[in-house]
């Protein structure tokens, strides 16, 4: 780690897609000279360190939470707000608002949002699952959704009588009070939005991923190899095991999230209600770390044997069996109860 962090402009891709690091400059949320020099990176077993970086940009190491707060004279707010960002296991925009919700300004919070491009990419994920919800509590409106914060504010400005209007209508069909359906589909949509966000970032790395457990599948084949290093054949079995329960249980639940769509085509009691925003919620949370997960390995095999052009760089069989031990099977068995959150998920409508 000798490169000093990137800082993109606000239509830049970084932060839209890279969920295991975090430039601290990026949103400016401290106010230590040395923290917004520096960067938060999640290790392979998604244990954060601070990347730290001197005047001239040059690295200087990485330092735990522990050692950062006790070699910086931080102030009470820079130590509280650090303590927050380092608990988040993925540094995808969602996470991070999320983390630090109870620490920051509303002005703050409002500079952590999605950059214009990546909300234009967004909006045809985002059609595709809340299509059936929003319709009905935008209708008669001009109000258009581009990103979590639009959500938020739906009942601002000159379409506010008619949302609430919308909102009423929706209260009556659940048999609840509108105050209480007010939080449930406000906290529903945002939830909607972030598995959108994750189906987008999840169909950009499903080829590198692939890719990985291809060559995974060509040591575990390699007799030679494996005859080498003994272990090599069962290790790698269980990391294309979790390899395919990866893409099977994000493909089969993206599909069975479309229902969502359908979401008031159904006769809905308020007990389903519930008991869809509280699963969602909960596999938004379960996806997010899955794929900041898989995104840790696959940077890493990149950075380390791939080209500029996309081809396999010159490396040798004991190189590349190093880092399949050392960074893909290290603590894969990490995700197993995350996985199976999202493998067995059910999208009760």
């Amino acid at each position: 780690m000798t490169d000093a962090p990137a800082i993109a402009d606000e239509d830049d891709q970084v932060l839209g897609d890279v969920f295991f690091e975090l430039p601290l400059l990026k949103w400016n949320m401290f106010e230590s000279p040395s923290l917004l020099q520096s960067k938060i990176v999640l290790l392979s077993d998604l244990h954060p360190v601070v990347d730290m970086f001197n005047d001239a940009g040059v690295g200087v190491g990485a330092r735990s939470s522990t050692e950062i707060i006790s070699e910086l004279k931080l102030s009470d707010k820079d130590r509280k707000r650090l303590v927050a960002l380092l608990g988040a296991r993925s540094y995808d925009v969602y996470s991070v608002r999320a983390a630090m919700s109870d620490q920051l300004t509303d002005e703050e919070l409002e500079r952590i949002r999605i950059p214009e491009a990546e909300r234009k990419r967004l909006q045809f994920y985002l059609n595709n699952y809340s299509r059936g919800l929003l319709s009905v509590i935008l209708k008669g409106t001009d109000i258009e959704i581009t990103n979590r914060s639009s959500l938020t504010t739906i009942l601002d400005g000159g379409n506010r009588e008619k949302v609430l209007g919308n909102l009423i209508d929706i209260a009556n069909r659940l048999r609840i009070e509108p105050e209480e359906i007010v939080n449930y589909i406000g906290k529903l949509s945002e939830v909607i939005l972030a598995i959108s966000y994750y189906h987008r970032v999840y169909d950009n790395m499903i080829e590198d991923l692939k890719d990985l457990l291809l060559q995974v599948r060509k040591m575990q084949t390699d007799q030679a190899l494996c005859h080498r290093f003994p272990g090599l054949k069962d290790d790698a079995m269980e990391v294309l095991g979790f390899g395919r329960d990866t893409l099977g249980g994000l493909n089969s639940y993206f599909d069975k999230f479309k229902k969502v769509e359908r979401f008031f085509d159904t006769e809905i009691t308020p007990e389903k209600f519930r008991s869809l925003r509280d699963g969602v919620e909960a596999h938004f949370r379960a996806i997010g770390k899955v794929l900041c997960f898989w995104q840790i390995k696959v940077d890493h095999w990149t950075n380390r044997f791939i080209d500029s052009r996309g081809r396999l760089k010159d490396s040798t069989s004991e190189q590349r069996y190093n880092y399949f031990k050392e960074e893909l099977h290290y603590n894969i068995y990490l995700i197993r109860e995350t996985l199976d959150t999202v493998k067995n998920a059910e999208i009760p409508l």
